[in-house]
Parts: structure tokens; sequence; C-alpha cells
């Protein structure tokens, strides 16, 4: 942190209000969710003694900062972590927010957090029909893993004031209304979660499962302006007419940042700042924004006739609609954006595979 503190000071700078700092104390992961970039990248933390030193070194920069912890999964060795914690900083000098799975947030675990301050968590649920493991669920799927993860959410904003819980939607191992009816009745029984939904997509070579995307023809060759996880699903749904899969996201979306649910989680937060943040996101470009984004693909499916073409794989044309996004997010840097670089080859990563294989039978 030292060494990059003249790009960290810039930009706290520009965020009175709230001194947030990323920190990063490990790599990988040990689970091994198929749609990951990190599930096949081996668990390694950091060195705990430079993690020591950063937090020092923070504080003598900003007081009282916060910290965002950006493993891919926070607290697998819990107590080393929490033991650097709690020798490098005075208790309640800093605050800190962490990803973590739900596998690791028992009530011990969470007490101990509470007492260093830790305000918020983000655990991924993925899925109400696998990813058991990391939710600490088992074989339970559907309503019987509703059940549990509510009332584990519950237990958690016990603790802590802000959870994110995280969910991937379209994966092939949902099918037909009852994944969104299911998050539905989730929101229902944890109105204090604030609901994360990302869309299934494939990053290149980051993810084994990919191969299968490419082998199957179910890539899209979105640009990668767009794979973030909610501007485009460049993976064409197993079990859903594109139509269905974004009538069912629309809806949830809606259900999830009506007045009624925003009010219900207002009441079940505690704390201004969690409540505030809660608020200005289900209203801003997160909440309400993404719906309406989400309105205007689905519109489009129907009247844009660019639209089915490329999305069904007919054509590789990007429709103008993605491309005028790309010419107003960049501005005058649209210029400068090379040619040809609104299109890459869906089945790269495939290609290369087979390309290895013929070197080494030859």
């Amino acid at each position: 942190m030292r060494e990059r503190w003249q790009f960290i000071d810039p930009t706290l700078r520009k965020a009175p209000l709230l001194k947030m700092v990323p920190m990063l104390g490990s790599l990988g992961c040990p689970y091994t969710c198929a749609f990951c970039i990190d599930a096949t990248v081996p668990y390694q933390p950091m060195d705990f003694e430079v993690l020591r030193e950063d937090l020092r070194f923070l504080l003598t920069k900003v007081k009282r900062p916060l910290v965002a912890w950006h493993d891919p999964n926070f607290g697998v060795r819990f107590d080393d972590y929490l033991d650097m914690i709690e020798d490098a900083v005075p208790r309640g000098s800093i605050d800190f927010v962490a990803e973590s799975s739900l596998s690791l947030l028992s009530e011990p675990h969470l007490k101990r957090l509470n007492r260093n301050s830790f305000k918020g968590v983000l655990p991924g649920i993925e899925s109400w029909f696998s990813q058991g493991e990391k939710s600490k669920t088992g074989a339970l799927v559907g309503m019987a893993k509703v059940r549990q993860v509510s009332e584990h959410v519950n237990l958690i904003l016990q603790y802590i004031p802000y959870i994110q819980t995280n969910f991937v939607l379209g994966l092939d191992t949902d099918e037909g209304p009852e994944p969104f009816e299911l998050t539905k009745r989730f929101l229902d029984m944890t109105p204090g979660a604030f609901p994360a939904y990302s869309l299934l997509s494939a990053f290149g070579r980051a993810a084994p499962l990919n191969l299968d995307y490419q082998r199957s023809n179910r890539v899209l060759p979105f640009p990668f302006h767009f794979l973030n996880n909610n501007g485009a699903m460049n993976v064409k749904p197993a079990n859903y007419s594109w139509q269905t899969l974004y009538d069912h996201i629309i809806e949830l979306t809606r259900y999830s940042f009506s007045a009624r649910t925003i009010f219900r989680r207002l009441l079940a937060t505690q704390g201004v700042t969690a409540r505030w943040l809660n608020l200005v996101r289900a209203v801003s470009t997160e909440g309400f924004g993404r719906a309406r984004y989400y309105r205007e693909i689905r519109d489009r499916l129907d009247t844009d006739p660019q639209f089915p073409p490329y999305f069904e794989q007919e054509s590789s044309v990007l429709p103008q609609f993605y491309r005028n996004i790309v010419r107003q997010d960049l501005g005058a840097l649209m210029e400068w954006l090379p040619e040809g670089a609104l299109y890459h080859d869906p089945n790269a990563y495939l290609k290369s595979e087979h390309s290895e294989d013929l070197i080494a039978l030859v």
C-alpha cells in the first residue's frame, strides 16, 4: 500500500464521505464453482506481515478508513486473518467489508467479525439448485435451501449491518419460473438482504466450463465492453428462450426494487450508512436503472430486426443499439478504439485447444 499510495490518495480525495481502500489478502478459491474465474486458481494467502504493515500504514494516512477486501473468498484462513487484523490496528479504528461465503460465516466467526468492525459481507448464494458446498446447504435444493439460507442470512444481520447476497441468473441448473419465484420468497423471508444479480457470462479462458459452452456453440461474440455480468449475457440459455429469460429477469428485478421491498429493506437494516447505501443502490443505476435497461433489451428482442439474428447466432453483426452505448460511454475516446475492437471470435478458446492437441500429436 505504501508503494501505491500515490494512486490511492487522489482517489480518496474525490470521495470525502466514504474513504474506501481496496485490499487483496488472498488469491484463488478453495471452491470449484464451474462458472467462476477463480475456481481453477489454487487458494493462496498473501504475506500476513505485509498485510499487517499495510493496515498500520493506512492508519497514518486516513482517519477511520473503510477497507474493502477484494479476495475471491475472504476468511478461508479465518483465525490467521483475524489475528493479523487484531494485532495490526486498535479495535474500531478501521471498518471492513469482505466478500465471503456462507460456509465461513458461522456464529462464532460472526461475533469476531463484529468485534473487529466488519460492517458488510457479500456472500454468494448463486443458485437454489446448485453450489450447496459454498452456501453450507449440502444437498438441499429449492425451497428447503431458501429456508436454510434465509435463516443464516438473518443471523448474519444480527452481527453485521450490511449484507449483499449474490445470485447468478441463467445457469444451466435453472429451469422454468421456479428459480426466480424462490428468490422472491427469499427476499420476503430476508428483507434486510440486498440482492445482486449477475447474468451468466463466459470470460474467454477464465473457466473450463467455457469450453463446454463453446463446444455447444452457445457463446455470443458480445464485446468486452458489455461483459460486466450485467451489460449482456453472452451464453445462450440452456432452458429458456431469450424472451422468456428476460421476462423472468425483469419481473424479479421489479420485485426486488419495488417500493414495498425497498421500504421493508430499510426497516430491516440497522445503521444510517447501511440504510442509505441500500436506498441509493436501489433507486440508482443498479436497481431502477438496470430494470429499465433489461426492459429495453426485452422490447428490442421483439421490435429491433438486428436483435434476433445476433442473439440466435445467425449473425455476428453487433446491433447498433450496443454500438451506440459504447460510443456514449467512451465519448471523445471513441476515435481511439481500434478497428475491429467490437468483435472477437467467441470460440477462440476451443480453437486454441484444438491447435494444441494437433501440435501434441505432431
